[in-house]
């Protein structure tokens, strides 16, 4: 099952705890890919966040949104995918389950 998680909500807000919790529990049943987008791209500044490359979660950014935030130059050497909102919702038929934290 290919799971997209569509995130665009800030890293203080309740959906980081969930959002972790959720790729914990579906590796190995799943492929977990998260799009981040607007306040969502914020989430890669964070240590936490590198945890779901560890889990084997594909980790795909809004470059757009990271430019406007001032945050694209350094994320950019992580592992996290640059992309746009465009692409993403354009092989959003790849996916069986999308899910949207906002």
């Amino acid at each position: 099952m290919n799971i997209l998680f569509v995130v665009t909500s800030n890293p203080f807000s309740k959906d980081f705890d969930s959002v972790m919790k959720l790729n914990q529990s579906l590796k190995g049943k799943a492929n977990i890919t998260i799009f981040f987008s607007g306040n969502g791209c914020y989430w890669l500044t964070y240590e936490q966040s590198k945890k779901l490359l560890d889990l084997g979660t594909k980790v795909i950014y809004c470059s757009h949104s990271a430019r406007q935030r001032g945050i694209e130059e350094s994320i950019k050497s992580q592992a996290f995918e640059p992309s746009s909102s465009y692409d993403i919702f354009r092989k959003i038929s790849e996916f069986d389950k999308v899910i949207n934290f906002n």
